[in-house]
């Protein structure tokens, strides 16, 4: 089923309120389009200058605050997952493989005006790099895959060689990733295979030479997806899980203990996967579909913000009072005073689709069609009403087109059930019955 959400920048009324400087905010959507699903990844070095990539294959740069865009880099070949840059200069992007052999890392030392491919310095291939982050101008980690293969590389020269580490012991994938210094950091994920594959925080107080389990999530089939430090001692990692309640982690220590806390919610939930706060009081969590939430009270109480966008991912804190998050579009929360959008329209890209051949009903035995857009990594999972996961029929990566999978569910107890798909895009879903 294609969806066709269209939002007209100028009249949408989001919400405001005062800050503590205050100013009025509200979040406002940026005109930049995407090639793909959503913008993947941004990064900004100071409220004006940033870049975005997306599964389309490009890379964006904004030098306004997000009024204007300019494509520097397209390849529809690459699948980019994530961006970082160090200062104005100096950055890299990162893909999954797609398609592709392996994964690709690009690196710029002009702004994004020149990109050059540095992949083949790596010790070993890799088939995503989820997370990045530079801790100098020399000295970047990287880490991957959401899905599996677990490691953490790291270089001291702008990426010319690198230091490999197998993080299979303790992970069984990587998400992102966050250094404080260069010896103390932070990691995040699934855990390890026969742990449960729960979400897991790891850390390093040697540069990254070795690593340990900080925190483990509660449930099973989950990771924690993103990180976010606010002070030196406030530190958040959200937790992706196909669940009815979201949930992610605080830290008050700088990141030596971590509480698991509860976004409670009268609201249809779903998958969350970004975390943002401008201070300890005010901040967002946001995921796939309209899943967006606000809290003014540090994490007490939610408020479902439905309006504000789509499908968000990564949210960054520029300062006290700026903040900007990737989804769909690229939003900003700013005094409107500040930033003025012409109108424009945005086209909801198809997703992947997943259905049952015949009917929902399933006795015993079903086929189950697949619909995929392009590349990607396919997950099928039979869900529980409790959301325990009973069944799992595919893991590994599937080319573009239709496909069709057989289902033996004579296993199963009668009853209602989810068949979840999990991909690049995210987890799509739809209710069977067991006969």
């Amino acid at each position: 089923m294609k969806f066709i959400k269209k939002y007209l920048v100028l009249i949408i009324v989001v919400f405001s309120f005062f800050s503590q400087f205050g100013l009025a905010q509200e979040w406002q959507t940026l005109n930049v389009n995407t090639l793909g699903w959503r913008f993947e990844d941004m990064q900004f070095v100071d409220p004006d200058i940033g870049w975005v990539v997306d599964g389309g294959g490009q890379i964006l740069k904004t030098i306004d605050g997000g009024e204007n865009w300019t494509q520097q880099y397209y390849n529809s070949d690459r699948y980019f997952r994530s961006v970082e840059f160090y200062d104005d200069q100096i950055g890299y992007a990162g893909t999954l493989a797609n398609g592709n052999p392996a994964a690709t890392l690009l690196r710029t030392t002009d702004g994004g005006a020149n990109w050059e491919d540095i992949s083949s310095n790596f010790p070993v291939d890799v088939v995503g790099i989820c997370g990045m982050h530079a801790v100098n101008e020399n000295t970047i980690f990287v880490t991957g895959v959401f899905y599996g293969n677990a490691y953490i590389i790291k270089s001291v020269n702008q990426g010319n060689s690198w230091s490999y580490i197998d993080m299979g012991s303790l992970c069984n994938g990587l998400v992102d990733i966050f250094f404080k210094d260069e010896n103390i950091g932070f990691a995040v994920g699934q855990s390890a295979q026969g742990t449960g594959l729960k979400s897991i925080i790891v850390g390093t107080t040697n540069g990254g030479e070795t690593w340990s389990q900080l925190a483990i999530g509660a449930h099973n089939n989950q990771r924690a997806w993103k990180l976010q430090m606010i002070s030196e001692d406030i530190i958040y990692a959200s937790v992706e899980e196909f669940e009815p309640t979201p949930q992610y982690f605080k830290s008050i220590d700088g990141g030596q203990t971590w509480n698991l806390e509860t976004v409670i919610t009268d609201n249809d939930s779903g998958t969350m996967q970004g975390i943002g706060f401008l201070n300890e009081d005010i901040g967002w969590v946001g995921g796939f579909g309209l899943l967006f939430y606000e809290t003014l009270d540090g994490g007490a109480t939610w408020e479902y913000q439905p309006t504000i966008g789509s499908s968000f991912n990564r949210f960054q804190r520029v300062n006290d009072t700026l903040m900007y998050t990737s989804g769909v579009n690229v939003y900003k929360y700013v005094d409107p005073s500040l930033l003025s959008v012409d109108e424009f329209e945005i086209v909801s890209p198809k997703g992947h689709e997943i259905t049952i051949l015949g009917s929902n009903v399933v006795d015993e035995h079903a086929q189950i069609h697949l619909n995929l857009i392009n590349n990607t990594y396919c997950e099928i999972s039979v869900y529980n009403m409790q959301g325990q996961r009973v069944q799992t029929l595919v893991e590994g990566r599937r080319v573009a087109g239709e496909h069709t999978i057989p289902w033996d569910a004579s296993a199963l107890a009668s009853g209602n059930y989810f068949l979840a798909l999990y991909t690049y895009h995210g987890y799509e879903s739809i209710r069977v019955v067991v006969k």
